[in-house]
């Protein structure tokens, strides 16, 4: 998505301009796409939200495969901030102390932005244009709320409620790894936190979302339903079946592969 990454300088960007388009072309290229706190809860409407592996885990949506085998090409779809904030978007760098921070930076070479598109990024005073400023925010606001989503899945790691998946399809007897080493919470855990647990964690307004999450697992099935593959769901959040001598199959890192 982001072919080259240039921090946002009043200087050096100061010619540059960016169109204020449509980007959800551009989704239907990203598989699985960052998701703020509070966009999970619209998210699971329409994808899967899962948790990623590694130090600094957040909820993504899986939104496809393929350009062909996406949700973006339904309509009423939503659309995650991730995607509309582009072509900006936040990183951190390291300043003269080796401590990181936060910045806003740009893909330099999209579609959307040189020197003779639609809105000026700076005015002539060098300070944000109000289109470009709108397009800050919303990564700023991202940034906040996905890292109030990593504070959640550390709480959720530490009291040991997720569980380790990987996302198999079989066609035509061929097996394929979609998505390895992802994460989403073990049911059986969590319906058994203590009282004290789930009361602190409503009072913050995590139950709902994480409630959203779970159930939002069960979405797999639209993401082969929107393209020419047609999937039917089985009695099992574990499985699918897709038509045409193809299956799908949700698994724990451990299981075997069972024909069916």
């Amino acid at each position: 998505m982001y072919k080259n990454i240039e921090i946002l300088d009043k200087e050096k960007s100061k010619e540059l301009k960016f169109d204020n388009a449509d980007t959800t072309q551009i989704a239907k290229n990203i598989g699985l796409i960052p998701l703020g706190f509070s966009e999970v809860w619209y998210a699971s409407h329409d994808c899967p939200v899962i948790i990623s592996s590694g130090e600094n885990a957040e909820f993504l949506a899986f939104t496809g495969i393929t350009p062909e085998i996406s949700i973006f090409n339904k309509s009423d779809i939503y659309i995650p901030a991730f995607i509309r904030a582009y072509p900006f978007l936040n990183v951190e760098v390291k300043d003269d102390k080796e401590q990181l921070n936060s910045v806003i930076a740009f893909d330099n070479n999209s579609d959307f932005v040189s020197e003779d598109k639609e809105f000026n990024i700076f005015d002539e005073d060098k300070n944000l244009t109000k289109e470009a400023l709108a397009k800050v925010e919303l990564v700023r606001e991202l940034n906040r709320q996905r890292d109030i989503s990593k504070k959640i899945i550390a709480e959720l790691k530490s009291n040991d409620l997720l569980v380790k998946k990987d996302l198999r399809i079989n066609i035509n007897s061929e097996e394929k790894t979609i998505l390895s080493e992802f994460y989403i919470i073990d049911i059986q855990k969590f319906v058994q936190l203590d009282d004290e647990t789930v009361a602190s964690w409503a009072r913050k307004g995590w139950m709902g979302i994480l409630d959203a999450h779970l159930k939002s697992i069960v979405n797999f099935e639209k993401i082969f339903s929107f393209s020419e593959i047609e999937a039917n769901y089985c009695n099992t959040t574990r499985k699918f079946s897709l038509k045409s001598c193809t299956s799908m199959a949700i698994f724990n890192n451990d299981d075997e592969i069972n024909e069916w």
